[in-house]
This record gives C-alpha cells, structure tokens and sequence, in this order.
C-alpha cells in the first residue's frame, strides 16, 4: 500500500445537494476521517457567486477537508483552486468523473477522459496554482468499453497529483452495474501514487476486508455513507451494527439540527434546511435494516418486500414529504424556528445562507 497524501484512509465523497456541510459535521463525529466538499462547478466560482463561494467553506468540525473543483476553463479551474486554499482546503480534488449532462456539455467531469491531452494540461495548471495537494478523481472511461484508467494515472503521477480517485465504472455506464474493484486493485499494486478506490462500499465489513487485503491507499465512501452514516462508527469498531429505529432517529434529530446551525433559525434557514433534509431523508429511507432480512443488504441490491421491527422503523422506510415532515416533526425540527432570530453578519455566515 502506497502512504496516503494526508494521512487518512477513510473519506467521505463529494456528493451534489447531498454531502452537506452539515452532513459532512454528522459523518466526521461518526467517524469520517476526511471530507470532499460538494462539487465546485469553476465557471460560476471563479465570477465570486455567494453560493459558489460557501461549498468551499469547511465545518469548523471537519478535521480534514479537501474541495472538488469541476470545468474545463484553465483560468476557471486555477482561480477556483486559489480561492479553495485561500479559504483553507486542506487539498484539491480534480472531478474528471462526473457523467451529469450539464458537466459533461461543457467540457468538464467525465467528458475530459475522452480528452486527455486536456486532462493533462488542466491538471498541471491547477498543481502549478495552489501549494496544497492536487488530487485526480475518475471513472474508468467514457464510453461502454473505454479503459483510460492506465494512462490517465500516469498524466496524474507527470503532473504531480498527490492521488487518484478511482471509480471503476465508465460514464455510459453511470451507476449501473458492478464497480471493477479488480481494476482498482490492480492499479493500485502498479501505480506510484496513492489510489483511493471508490464505488459500492454499502457496509463497514466491506471496507474493512478491503483495507486488509487491498493495495489502495484508501476508500471514499458516498451513496452507502448517505443510506447509512454509521458505516464510519462500523469501521471505526470493526463491527456491523444494526441500529434500532429509536437510534436512527437520533441520528436524524443531530442531522436536522447541525443543518439548521449552518443555514439559520429563522424561517428563511428553516426552508432552505428542510429543502436539502428532504433530500437526505429520501436516501435514508433506502437502507434496508440487517436485523429485518437477516444479512446486509449490497449496495446494487434492492430488497422488494421486507418487513419492519415497529412502527417507526415503518414509517423511516416512506419516500413521501410527509413521512418526512412526520419524522422532523419527531425530532422538533418545527419547534425550532425563530422569527426573531438574526445571524451574525460575517462573510462565513453570508456564504452559508446564500
């Protein structure tokens, strides 16, 4: 195994709408030992926008933070990453990996892994730019047979990237079908930088086995971390746990409250809070308990009928509004607002209620 950049083993991914400041707050007290901002798109950063601008912030509670930075404008990219380590990002990460439509159009995320002359220039520019580590983040290629994983860690290892993160699915394939770990593997045994491997790690016992036995200098977890933010505590123990709904709950009522400390209590922060709770909820309602079906459940797998402990568990496993506003309303996230609250008019506190 190759030293990590920065020494942690065990991140939580860069995830749009969903890895939250206050989400984020929630995995590093569970256990998380480093964090990746939501992703940056440079074009709208690098004009100075408030919302832009707040994603690069860090919790004061993340104990190593790194910011994703996404486009494919040099001058963009390099103005982002100034700004990033300016604002205190303990590294940079390159998303050459998101398959989205509205990236991908404009010559960023995934669309540079068919590009790769445009990889390396931009990747140099942004290691150039910034005196804190650069770190690459990619699938295994464009299109449906596309293998560029290879050539695209030597560009990093030219550039001087401090690591690589490693999705092994190509971006025709998105989400869809198994994530080549066998190819993470193998990279990692070959390659002279760190490579951080990501992709269907649903469980602690999943990253666990893998830290024993794999070359990889580390794992992101990201949709397994948003169905259940546990899996930190599960490594951190080095046990499975299957948490009863009374503590799942609470698990819920410390996420509502550290999202309305980063978005306010007034009705305006109470909104926008419940706007981006509803998002979380949905994929916490995804998690199928161990203890229910008798085995934990891999990510790619959907258990259609199961049957819950209790009631609350029951009502945890709804996707409508209103089993979530049922829920919030359980743990007095209505109870918390504060017409007559007012923040403190810092330009942190600016940025966050963009």
């Amino acid at each position: 195994m190759k030293d990590n950049f920065i020494s942690a083993r065990i991140f939580m991914g860069a995830l749009t709408n969903l890895a939250t400041r206050p989400f984020r707050r929630l995995v590093t007290e569970l256990g998380a030992q480093a964090t990746i901002s939501e992703m940056v798109i440079a074009n709208y950063a690098a004009k100075g926008g408030k919302q832009d601008r707040a994603l690069m912030r860090r919790e004061p509670h993340e104990k190593i933070f790194g910011v994703q930075i996404v486009g494919g404008n040099s001058k963009n990219l390099v103005k982002t990453a100034k700004q990033a380590e300016y604002l205190g990002a303990d590294f940079i990460d390159f998303n050459c990996a998101c398959p989205h439509h509205s990236v991908v159009s404009h010559g960023g995320g995934s669309d540079l892994l068919r590009r790769l002359d445009d990889l390396e220039r931009l990747l140099g520019d942004i290691r150039e730019a910034v005196t804190i580590p650069v770190t690459l983040k990619i699938r295994k290629g464009f299109a449906e047979e596309d293998n560029v994983v290879a050539d695209v860690v030597r560009i990093a290892q030219n550039c001087g990237a401090a690591a690589v993160f490693i999705h092994a699915r190509t971006k025709f394939a998105q989400y869809r079908g198994p994530n080549d770990w066998q190819l993470i593997e193998d990279t990692a045994q070959k390659s002279d930088i760190p490579i951080i491997g990501c992709g269907d790690l649903a469980h602690g016992s999943d990253v666990l086995e893998k830290m024993r036995t794999s070359a990889c200098a580390g794992f992101a977890l990201a949709r397994g971390a948003l169905m259940k933010p546990w899996i930190f505590q599960e490594i951190v123990l080095g046990t499975p746990l299957d948490p009863s709904s009374e503590e799942r709950l609470e698990i819920i009522r410390k996420l509502a409250n550290y999202t309305l400390d980063a978005f306010g209590y007034d009705e305006r922060g109470h909104k926008r809070a419940r706007d981006f709770l509803y998002k979380q909820l949905e994929w916490l309602a995804r998690y199928v308990p161990t203890g229910a079906i008798g085995r934990a459940l891999p990510l790619q797998e959907r258990e259609g009928v199961w049957t819950p402990r209790d009631p609350l568990e029951d009502l945890m496993r709804q996707h409508d509004t209103a089993s979530f506003d049922k829920l919030l309303n359980m743990v007095g996230f209505d109870d918390n607002v504060d017409p007559d609250w007012h923040p403190v008019w810092t330009d942190e506190n600016e940025d966050r209620r963009a």
